[in-house]
């Protein structure tokens, strides 16, 4: 029997593309040397409301893939599957990226040296990186089935599972606290392969999310549960949520310089710092609260059908969205030459994420559309929340 659709994820999706987007733009405009302080709050409080993009991806994985493989169980079938849908798309999406950049500086051997070190490090675009980060979850998937599947057996109560993953969230928050020293011994260590992943790599290292797929992993066990423990704690998580903007945005701005020129820094809103771990967190679970209200609505509104089409075609937009963007920040340039910095972020991150959808549409109808994005035809109507791995960004 087939389970039933979890409809939320399908926002949730397009919630983290979207959110991607909007940083990416950000990125591009906030350090350009006509943006005033009026922007660099602007573009600040933009840039906290989109920080859960990355977790949000990790947490949908975690979900998706509890929710769906909960019984017997190939990892041979699995990882075919993975291979097929996320990594085949990463490999030609890093050629597209990455070709130009290798035969500029060199050709010949070095240069297909150069394209695996790509493949296998996400360097060929600044956005590949989480492709890298998110396979590591993928392959581990049996670890964590058998760990969590144990402690399931343990821990088979509310209270219980909510102490757990309570102390599961202060392990990883203390975590955070340690990234700093532990990059130094790293790099002191020089091994091989280990001292990257925790030094030049450490944004693309798995076990600096990992709370993010467990909290994923256990609303996927237990939906019914989870929706009902948001809905009791709804007041108090959105009074914490914004009560932290609030405070990052202070952080943030009391940051700022302002001689012996302006300067910008959004050092505080690293994902890899406890008090953000905290916060991002918080906005996990709020977007979540956000998707069950949009998925309980008896109305179909225009907004519930965008938003569903977004997280349809998130992954192959995802993989094309640099791209778009330097023709969107292009585009914006000319509409609204001279406008200010956060008129024009607003423009280009909605044409950017338009085109990307549209083209991650498009090129899904084409006879290789799946290679390309990691979907293709035509969806069927009532299917699980997620078939998983293009679905964390398309699972």
């Amino acid at each position: 029997m087939r389970k039933s659709r979890i409809e939320e994820i399908e926002y949730l999706r397009a919630f983290a593309f979207l959110a991607v987007v909007l940083q990416h733009s950000i990125a591009h405009y906030a350090y350009l040397p006509e943006t005033e302080l009026a922007d660099g709050v602007s573009l600040v409080i933009m840039l906290i409301a989109s920080k859960f993009a990355v977790p949000l991806f990790i947490f949908i994985t975690g979900l998706v893939l509890f929710y769906n493989y909960d019984g017997p169980f190939s990892y041979a079938g699995f990882l075919k599957k993975r291979f097929y849908d996320i990594v085949v798309p990463y490999l030609l999406w890093s050629v597209v990226y990455g070709l130009p950049l290798v035969v500029q500086k060199n050709g010949g051997l070095a240069a297909v040296i150069d394209m695996l070190r790509m493949f296998l490090t996400g360097k060929a675009s600044y956005h590949l990186w989480y492709i890298v980060m998110i396979l590591q979850f993928y392959l581990l998937f049996p670890l964590y089935r058998a760990a969590i599947g144990w402690l399931k057996q343990s821990i088979c109560t509310p209270k219980r599972t909510g102490i757990s993953l309570l102390a599961a969230a202060v392990v990883y928050i203390y975590l955070m606290k340690l990234v700093g020293p532990i990059y130094v011994a790293a790099e002191q260590l020089h091994i091989p392969i280990v001292t990257p992943m925790f030094t030049e790599y450490e944004d693309r290292n798995a076990l600096f999310f990992f709370f993010y797929f467990v909290l994923g992993a256990v609303a996927g066990l237990t939906v019914p549960y989870w929706r009902e423990w948001l809905k009791r704690y709804d007041l108090a998580l959105h009074i914490a949520f914004y009560a932290m903007s609030a405070y990052l945005g202070y952080r943030c701005v009391a940051s700022f310089e302002t001689s012996p020129k302006f300067a910008i820094h959004y050092d505080d809103l690293s994902l890899l710092r406890p008090v953000m771990a905290v916060f991002l967190i918080l906005s996990v679970l709020v977007l979540y609260r956000s998707s069950m209200r949009m998925a309980e609505s008896e109305s179909r509104s225009y907004a519930r059908r965008l938003l569903t089409a977004v997280g349809q075609y998130s992954y192959g937009a995802y993989l094309a969205h640099a791209l778009a963007l330097t023709f969107a920040t292009l585009a914006a340039g000319l509409v609204l030459p001279g406008v200010n910095v956060t008129i024009r972020t607003a423009l280009a991150f909605a044409l950017c994420a338009s085109v990307s959808v549209l083209a991650s549409f498009l090129l899904s109808k084409l006879p290789f559309g799946k290679a390309v994005t990691g979907s293709g035809g035509t969806r069927k109507k009532r299917v699980p929340a997620a078939s998983d791995a293009s679905q964390s960004m398309n699972g």
